[in-house]
């Protein structure tokens, strides 16, 4: 696995782990108390890896910001918009 790919991945299996472990948990109540540090820290978490792989292309670069410029047919790569 290249080194880049390795926060996707985890950020995937997590998200995945959380879904499994919802799905029909011994106690829903329980599972919200043990699982809230997750949905507070994931938002974080991802913040990070936009300000990372921003710091690593410059945001002006970050190939996922050429793909919502084509999309949305903005004149410029907007991933600064994300990250700040």
């Amino acid at each position: 696995m290249h080194q880049s790919a390795i926060p996707a991945a985890l950020l995937i299996l997590v998200a995945l782990a959380l879904l499994i472990s919802g799905l029909h948990p011994y106690d829903r109540t329980t599972w919200w108390m043990e699982t809230a540090p997750v949905f507070i820290a994931a938002p974080i978490a991802i913040h990070a890896l936009i300000l990372l792989i921003g710091g690593a292309y410059t945001y002006a670069r970050v190939p996922f910001g050429f793909w919502l410029q084509d999309l949305l047919a903005f004149e410029r790569n907007p991933y600064d918009r994300i990250g700040h």
